[in-house]
């Protein structure tokens, strides 16, 4: 079975993953700078601290994670319903596509010892400008790791879509 981090894993979509991650047999961790001890160990999961808008915080983490399979990219959520002002997105770039990029980046070399590597980066249609800036980045990142199988889902494929894509590796 695959050891899998769960970044951003503070949401819904996060704990129903990694709550159906577990019951599949998978080693879960749920990393967040919001999410506690509590709620990992009540889906069954170990928590890690990660606070994507911090090099430290990431570097921490994949320290504590030390070997990894699958990386899920819950971060990436730029802008509020409403005007998008450069002030929103500026803000909100740091903690999204900048914390997805982060993280992604730091877990690379754990990745990169794995047999089959899996990221996932999730984005929301919801939000054009998250998604497009999520798919880039998945894009981009694709081209330079072709050994990984680097992906996107859309937040709104819920869990399912997270599966679906982690279990394609077999197939």
């Amino acid at each position: 079975m695959a050891s899998v981090l769960i970044a951003g894993a503070n949401s819904d979509l996060g704990l129903e993953t990694a709550r159906q991650l577990v019951r599949a047999g998978h080693s879960v961790w749920l990393g967040s700078g919001h999410t506690d001890r509590a709620r990992a160990a009540g889906v069954g999961a170990l928590f890690v601290q990660l606070d994507v808008t911090s090099d430290e915080s990431v570097a921490a983490a994949a320290s504590a994670v030390g070997s990894l399979d699958v990386l899920v990219n819950n971060v990436a959520e730029l802008t509020e319903p409403g005007e998008v002002t450069a002030e929103v997105v500026r803000d909100a770039f740091e903690a999204g596509l900048a914390g997805l990029a982060r993280v992604l980046h730091a877990f690379l070399p754990l990745l990169e010892r794995s047999a089959a590597p899996v990221v996932v980066n999730v984005g929301s249609r919801s939000d054009p400008l998250a998604e497009a800036a999520v798919t880039m980045v998945t894009v981009q990142y694709a081209k330079a790791y072709p050994r990984m199988r680097i992906n996107a889902v859309e937040l709104e494929e819920g869990a399912e879509g997270i599966l679906r894509t982690i279990d394609a590796q077999d197939g």
